[in-house]
């Protein structure tokens, strides 16, 4: 597995930022009437690990990543709610952790609708757009897969993840606010984006056909006839399988 040893690195990252997004769900700051979620800001870095997964290592690779951070954010919530109602009268801070997150299993279940369906629908439209625009125009592709799928999450997790803490008018403000963030900033992680993909790319040795978003081994392209010369037409072949 030396040509995956990134892709710990960046499933692991995805569920880090994501457990931290679940603990600061109920944050929200104010901006001149406007409100956004602590979450909705840090979030973003889970969106651009997901993209680099997909756009690295193909969208079954990305889809495990995303079961992966499910499962172990299951795990995070109930650990928590537990715990927030267990004894809660015994003390001041633990009536406070029981005010907080005593209804935190809407997190988890908002995460079981909301995030398949925002990181699937990313990891498909990337994996599509590439195939479609022939690996180019990372652009476009990285930004539309940005303002649907962030779409797609606020919609389904909020109004389960907050509706017990905030009024239909404030979690209207908060998912617009949110989106339009999210929209925005991922303007300026584009960059980033396409420098990590690429170096990722390098890194592991591999090189990146245009025909479809399977990776296959550089060596594969050098193969040598029975005279011991180098035989490079066998680059000119187009490889178009899709991993599936």
């Amino acid at each position: 597995m030396t040509n995956y040893k990134l892709y710990g690195l960046f499933a692991e990252l995805t569920v880090t930022i994501m457990i931290t997004c679940d603990t600061l769900v109920y944050k929200t700051l104010d901006i001149y009437g406007l409100k956004i979620t602590a979450s909705g800001i840090i979030f973003s870095l889970c969106f651009l690990f997901s993209t680099i997964l997909t756009e690295v290592y193909g969208y079954k690779l990305s889809v495990r990543a995303v079961w992966i951070m499910v499962f172990c954010q299951s795990i995070y919530v109930v650990l928590l709610n537990l715990a927030a109602v267990i004894q809660a009268d015994n003390s001041d801070i633990s009536r406070n952790y029981c005010t907080l997150y005593y209804e935190f299993w809407r997190v988890m279940v908002g995460t079981w609708i909301s995030v398949p369906v925002s990181y699937f629908l990313n990891g498909y439209v990337i994996s599509k757009m590439k195939i479609h625009f022939k690996g180019k125009l990372f652009f476009v592709r990285y930004i539309t897969a940005s303002m649907t799928t962030q779409a797609a999450l606020l919609l389904t997790a909020y109004p389960i993840s907050l509706s017990s803490k905030y009024t239909s008018s404030e979690l209207v403000n908060i998912i617009a606010t949110t989106w339009s963030y999210k929209v925005i900033i991922s303007f300026f992680l584009l960059p980033v984006a396409m420098y990590l993909s690429e170096r990722v790319k390098k890194l592991r040795g591999q090189i990146i056909m245009t025909g479809g978003h399977h990776t296959i081994p550089s060596w594969y392209f050098l193969t040598r006839n029975q005279g011991g010369k180098r035989n490079e037409s066998v680059t000119n072949f187009r490889y178009s399988l899709i991993a599936r």
